[in-house]
């Protein structure tokens, strides 16, 4: 999935899975594929996945039914990111995992009660307007004033002056390419690679709106989020031009890194994690900073409505936000973190080797950030019938 450290499952976690109903269809809108290889098979099977960390003889297992429970996207069962929690519950938190945030909506509108939530920017409103998230006291936080303030005032995430929202951690969609099969685009980065006759069948893109369908938006030159019916028509006319030149559609950033490896693919949208796996390999590839914008994504932290352990969610919150925290989340993961201290921590060589910078604001300030997707169900009929050829 998307985190670096998520590859793996937390050494002392238990691993329980069973089978339920995919709520959303798996090309819908979301960070699909921001979970641990094994963990998008199964999502994609309609299974989902629970990790429940096992106390290191902390006391009894009972003392773990008290604890908060998670429910976001996976990778987060690292207790390296949630400093000290442990100790102050007496037992780790319990995670659970959606496939994609429409997936989780649908669980909880169902009846599943977590505590807390890790949604992203784009679809905090959607969350707020199903009534599933409730205010956070910021003033409770220690760490909320080392937040990032271009982070504090994302669209959408304060309601009639109420904040329903904590960033946590931020990264890019992009182009990740083989400088060594495609050298023309080494100075001249442009999500037009991605449409380029000469690499037909030798590129590939995520299976997402807002991953997917929204840069044809933006090689159209419209709106990539704020789609009307003329717009919509518009960006299938790009979608067109796009699908025969395709190899495939994955939200799988595995099977994706694979295909650059190996040289089967030329050039494929990914997030800023590959590249970071993909350059330890010692591939010639690039995470392009395309001349028309990467797009930004930023998620973050939020309390699920009717959770009878606010004042623990709010501790959880917290500890995310730890220097400690985002520094272990920016050097194993790959991606930016949302605060000042964070940043100050980090070694430069370290920073600018993952394509981040001790002013993270230099790269906030130049990509688009994600939003939410107007039309949605619109956008979606479109997308599927251009691949299906229609």
């Amino acid at each position: 999935g998307q985190r670096v450290v998520g590859v793996q499952v937390h050494w002392k976690s238990a691993v329980f899975y069973w089978c339920g109903q995919r709520a959303a269809a798996a090309a819908g809108p979301g960070r699909i594929g921001r979970v641990t290889d094994p963990q998008q098979t199964l999502a994609a099977a309609g299974v989902t996945m629970v990790t429940m960390p096992l106390a290191s003889g902390l006391g009894p297992a009972a003392a773990q039914e008290e604890t908060p429970m998670y429910f976001g996207w996976a990778g987060y069962d690292d207790l390296n990111l949630w400093p000290g929690i442990e100790e102050k519950f007496g037992a780790p938190p319990r995670f659970t995992f959606w496939g994609d945030e429409e997936e989780g909506i649908v669980k909880m509108k169902a009846g599943f009660k977590p505590d807390l939530l890790f949604p992203c920017n784009y679809k905090i409103k959607a969350w707020y307007d199903n009534g599933l998230v409730q205010p956070i006291d910021v003033s409770r936080l220690k760490n909320w004033p080392d937040v990032l303030d271009s982070l504090k005032d994302i669209d959408g995430t304060v309601v009639d002056g109420q904040r329903i929202w904590v960033p946590v951690d931020w990264g890019q969609t992009s182009v990740t390419y083989r400088t060594d099969l495609a050298p023309e685009y080494v100075d001249n980065e442009t999500w037009g690679i991605l449409w380029d006759p000469k690499y037909k069948g030798r590129m590939a893109m995520f299976d997402s709106i807002v991953d997917g369908v929204s840069v044809a938006a933006i090689m159209a030159g419209v709106d990539p989020f704020d789609f009307t019916e003329e717009t919509i028509e518009i960006t299938r006319a790009k979608m067109k031009e796009l699908v025969p030149l395709l190899r495939y559609f994955s939200n799988d950033s595995t099977t994706l890194e694979q295909g650059l490896a190996s040289g089967e693919l030329v050039a494929a949208t990914t997030w800023n994690e590959s590249i970071t796996r993909l350059k330890a390999q010692g591939l010639p590839v690039q995470f392009m900073n395309p001349t028309e914008g990467a797009m930004t994504w930023v998620c973050g932290l939020t309390i699920a409505v009717g959770t009878e352990k606010y004042d623990q969610a709010l501790e959880m919150i917290d500890a995310m936000l730890d220097p400690s925290s985002r520094v272990y989340e920016m050097t194993e993961f790959g991606y930016g973190g949302s605060t000042k201290a964070g940043f100050e921590q980090m070694d430069e060589a370290l920073l600018l080797e993952l394509g981040l910078s001790k002013n993270p604001d230099e790269i906030l300030s130049a990509g688009i950030y994600q939003l939410p997707i107007t039309n949605e169900a619109k956008v979606q009929e479109m997308f599927d019938e251009v691949k299906a050829g229609l």
